[in-house]
């Protein structure tokens, strides 16, 4: 009943598209025809997936208008009331850690090491990755490619290991 209820349907939206576009054609074929006996719960897409945001999921990246390091004095919105001295001791620490800032089309850097707190005898922890889409792997590929380029991730060595997975927030 289900699927005579989506077939309907289906046929409705033909029958719309055809009469707004009378030139066009339909190609139908079925997921079988493509991906042989692939189960349907991996070849099935998020309905409310939208194509992935430039920069992809929640990172810091560069921002739109890439602002020039010669420029960054100018961009900047210091009070007005700070006194000169303070003004100009405060844009010499800017310049001298310009690299902390993401100018010139590249992120900012500090170059720190994070030590991550571990349970005393803690087992090492890897689990193997989600099975997914296809496309969503594809974007998950392309983004964390995007990552290494821009230095925000690395490739690891480490025993440990949890899988990456996308997270629609707000329908994005």
């Amino acid at each position: 009943q289900e699927l005579q209820r989506m077939e309907a349907h289906a046929s409705m939206i033909r029958k719309v598209a055809e009469l707004r576009n009378p030139t066009s054609q339909t190609v139908r074929s079925d997921a079988k025809d493509i991906f042989g006996d692939t189960p349907a719960w991996f070849l099935e897409e998020d309905a409310l997936a939208e194509p992935p945001v430039e920069g992809g999921p929640k990172m810091a990246e560069v921002p739109e208008e890439d602002i020039a390091s010669s420029e960054v004095l100018k961009e900047l919105d210091i009070n007005p009331e700070l006194p000169p001295e303070k003004r100009k001791q405060l844009e010499e620490v800017i310049l001298r850690n310009q690299i902390a800032f993401g100018l010139d089309g590249r992120l900012g850097h500090l170059d720190a090491r994070v030590q991550i707190p571990m349970k005393p005898g803690a087992k090492e922890v890897s689990l193997p990755p989600f099975p997914t889409s296809p496309a969503k792997r594809e974007v998950m590929d392309a983004q964390m490619d995007r990552w290494i380029a821009l230095g925000v991730i690395e490739p690891s060595k480490s025993p440990w290991g949890a899988p990456a997975f996308i997270v629609y927030r707000n329908g994005k």
